[in-house]
């Protein structure tokens, strides 16, 4: 009986241990932030989309997509996925890449991204 009782107390500590352990991350969530700045009428603020998800799906710039701006600009990509850039909303018209951990120019306009692995 003694070393059923050792077996099955050793058996519990493990399940509390695996229990105790951090999970890994959801593969939908890069865990990191893209940064971009816009200009209204009051000037020039900073704005990000937080964490972003890698689900390839569009993302127009918030103040974009409120008609508080036209674009952002300044685009910083501090995910671990390429960030293309579009000039309007809905991922339409011109394409600019930002690979991940790089900025673009002030001068680089647009209105929403898609974020995908590198290739």
């Amino acid at each position: 009986m003694p070393r059923l009782r050792t077996i099955a107390t050793a058996a519990a500590s493990a399940l509390a241990l695996l229990l105790a352990l951090p999970g890994s991350a959801s593969a939908d969530v890069a865990g990191e932030f893209f940064k971009y700045s816009y200009t209204d009428a009051n000037g020039t603020h900073d704005g990000d989309f937080g964490e972003v998800s890698l689900d390839s799906k569009c993302f127009d710039v918030p103040e974009v997509a409120s008609g508080k701006v036209k674009y952002a600009f300044e685009p910083h990509n501090q995910t671990q996925n390429v960030a293309y850039l579009y000039t309007t909303r809905g991922c339409g018209g011109s394409k600019f890449v930002v690979a991940n951990g790089a900025s673009g120019p002030e001068t680089l306009k647009f209105a929403s991204v898609i974020f995908l692995p590198d290739e």
